[in-house]
């Protein structure tokens, strides 16, 4: 029993250090989805680890991401109601799509992922193999402190979501003075791919790094992914295509809910006589942006503090258009089905840089002491 306790302290260890970093918090458990994939996947043992675990992160998470996403969708309750993953069972894939930029789906082949809880050939998912992904997270915060550049060539989605190339995946640039219009680019091309896929203009079994969006095979080249692998690895729950479709605008929609967070950007104050340019009708812009922050070098207590439900209520009484305007008004284009080409105005005009946009950084309020 010694034994058995000592290993579940040890898991609850190993999991509660993740919460900071990640953005507008979520709740770990997820949606009836995801739970399905856990029971399914999980010994008698490692629920047993995945109990204690989970109760570990509650300490630290909260479903703010939930919340913010089931408002946008028209939630109008309090705090419980909005933030719960099952509030609305038809909004679930939208819901996995915000969830999967913080815990993308990844698997080891033969001889990887030499880490306690993980298992060659299986799709480890947080919930599905919490103490291999809480490893596997730690790892890579690790080499990225070290320096260790994190790519499609060393490191698994995970990892390069959070402290690697593909950290636009939360707004935030890769690197410390990291041009904001690399950033910005970034953003696009990500933008333009989960649009066009929830419109489903890419065959699920196309090749990510071959379909017709500039830019997003520098991040796939040298993996041979599917549109269904990289959004639905391991999960045959979700992929019907128009749960795909669903899965997909709602990763954008946590780049964009993630632009609105403090520790990730700045932005200016909006100010009510900007609207957005080349639109058809007057929608007002959002806050310019100031900075993309970088992780690197931030405090993660720093960064948390702002990712809390506190920090969004703050955000969410304050200047307007906030962050569920915006995601109101992109799930209206969404709804209705609306082209990229008539979408793309609009999500620059998110994304716009202010006049005297800076370089990555910490973020002065968010710097390590």
């Amino acid at each position: 029993m010694k034994t058995l306790l000592a290993s579940s302290l040890l898991a609850l260890g190993l999991l509660s250090f993740t919460s900071p970093i990640w953005a507008f918090k979520l709740k770990p458990e997820g949606s009836f989805i995801e739970r399905k994939l856990a029971t399914r996947s999980q010994s008698e043992w490692e629920k047993l680890l995945a109990a204690v675990a989970f109760r570990g992160i509650h300490k630290v998470g909260e479903s703010v991401h939930e919340e913010i996403t089931n408002r946008i969708l028209g939630c109008e309750g309090d705090a419980d109601i909005c933030g719960a993953p099952d509030y609305e069972p038809k909004f679930a894939y939208v819901l996995a799509g915000v969830r999967w930029n913080d815990d993308p789906p990844f698997r080891f082949e033969r001889g990887q992922g030499d880490f306690g809880g993980c298992q060659n050939g299986a799709t480890v998912r947080l919930n599905t193999f919490p103490r291999c992904w809480a490893n596997v997270f730690k790892d890579g915060e690790k080499r990225s402190v070290n320096g260790v550049s994190l790519n499609a060539d060393t490191a698994p989605l995970l990892v390069r979501s959070h402290f690697g190339d593909m950290q636009f995946l939360h707004a935030m640039a890769s690197k410390d003075k990291e041009d904001a219009d690399k950033v910005l680019k970034r953003i696009l091309v990500w933008a333009e791919f989960t649009w066009r896929t929830s419109l489903g203009e890419f065959p699920l079994s196309a090749t990510v790094k071959d379909v017709a969006v500039p830019g997003i095979s520098e991040f796939f080249q040298t993996k041979g992914w599917s549109v269904q692998d990289l959004f639905a690895l391991g999960n045959p729950h979700v992929r019907k295509p128009d749960n795909m479709a669903e899965l997909a605008f709602g990763s954008l929609l946590h780049v964009v809910e993630d632009s609105f967070a403090g520790g990730h950007v700045e932005r200016a104050t909006p100010d009510e006589r900007n609207q957005c340019p080349k639109m058809t009708t007057a929608v007002p812009m959002p806050g310019k942006i100031l900075e993309f922050h970088s992780y690197i070098n931030q405090d993660s207590k720093k960064h948390g503090d702002d990712d809390v439900r506190n920090a969004f209520s703050a955000a969410w009484s304050g200047a307007r258009p906030n962050v569920l305007d915006v995601g109101r008004t992109l799930n209206t284009y969404f709804v209705r089905r609306a082209t990229w080409d008539e979408v793309k105005p609009y999500i620059e005009c998110i994304f716009t840089l202010h006049e005297n946009v800076r370089a990555a950084s910490a973020g002065e309020k968010y710097a390590r002491d």
